[in-house]
C-alpha cells in the first residue's frame, strides 16, 4: 500500500482493502490481545481528545473502554466481521460510529436474485412497521462494481432512542465474494452529517488483489 494510507504493513492478510484517509478513519483491530487493546485505546482516546479539544475525563475514558470492548467482541465473535473502522470526527461525548465490513458468498447470477441486496430493507420483525423508515439508493463502486445499494434505516431502540443504520452491499460476479459494509448510531444527526464521508469511504473498499 502507498505511504500515508489507513493500513500499516504489519496487518497481515486483509479481508477488505482500502486506502481511506487515516485522518478520518481508524482501523479497529478485531484480533487483538487485552494488553495491545489497552495500549491502542489509550493512544487513540488521547489523540481524539486533543483533536476535538475535549478533556478526557475518567467517565469518558470508562465509557469508551466499555463501548469498544463490547463492540470488539460483538463484531468479532457474534457478527464475524472481517474488518472494522472507526469514524474519527465523532466527538468523544457521543457514541462512536463504527463501520464493519464482511465478505460472503452469493452465487446469484445478478443482483435481482441476491437475497443479501434485499435483506437490509426487510422490516425488523419485533418492531411495528409504522415505526420503521427505510431508504434505498443504487450505489456503484469503482472497485466492487455497479450492482451496489445503500440502505438507511431508522427504528426505535427503546422508548427514547431512535437508532439509524447504514448498510452498503455490492453484488459481485459468481465466484467473487460480495461485500457488505454496515454501521449504526443512536443519533440520526450524526449519520446525516457523516453520510458524504461514509459514501466516500465506501467507494474506497475493495477485495485484496483487485486493481487499485
Amino acid at each position: 500500500m502507498p505511504d500515508g494510507t489507513l493500513w500499516s504493513t504489519d496487518l497481515g492478510p486483509l479481508h477488505i482493502d482500502t486506502d481511506a484517509n487515516p485522518g478520518l478513519w481508524e482501523y479497529f483491530y478485531l484480533q487483538v490481545d487485552k494488553k495491545t487493546f489497552k495500549k491502542w485505546l489509550d493512544v487513540f482516546l488521547i489523540e481524539l481528545a486533543a483533536i476535538h479539544n475535549i478533556e478526557l475525563t475518567r467517565k469518558l475514558r470508562k465509557f469508551h473502554k466499555e463501548f469498544y470492548e463490547r463492540t470488539l467482541v460483538t463484531l468479532r465473535d457474534k457478527l464475524q466481521a472481517d474488518e472494522a473502522f472507526i469514524y474519527r470526527p465523532v466527538p468523544l461525548t457521543h457514541m462512536p460510529l463504527v463501520m464493519h465490513a464482511t465478505r460472503f458468498q452469493c452465487e446469484a447470477p445478478d443482483a435481482a436474485f441476491c437475497e443479501g441486496i434485499a435483506a437490509p430493507t426487510v422490516p425488523h420483525p419485533d418492531i411495528p412497521e409504522w415505526q420503521q423508515r427505510t431508504g434505498s439508493v443504487a450505489f456503484g463502486s469503482p472497485h466492487l462494481g455497479s450492482d451496489g445499494v445503500r440502505v438507511t434505516r431508522s427504528y426505535p431502540a427503546d422508548s427514547t432512542i431512535m437508532m439509524t443504520s447504514v448498510t452498503y452491499h455490492w453484488h459481485t460476479p459468481p465466484g467473487v465474494p460480495d461485500v457488505c459494509l454496515r454501521g449504526h448510531h443512536d443519533d440520526p444527526e450524526v449519520i446525516a452529517a457523516a453520510i458524504e464521508p461514509l459514501d466516500d469511504f465506501a467507494r474506497t473498499l475493495r477485495l485484496p488483489g483487485m486493481a487499485h
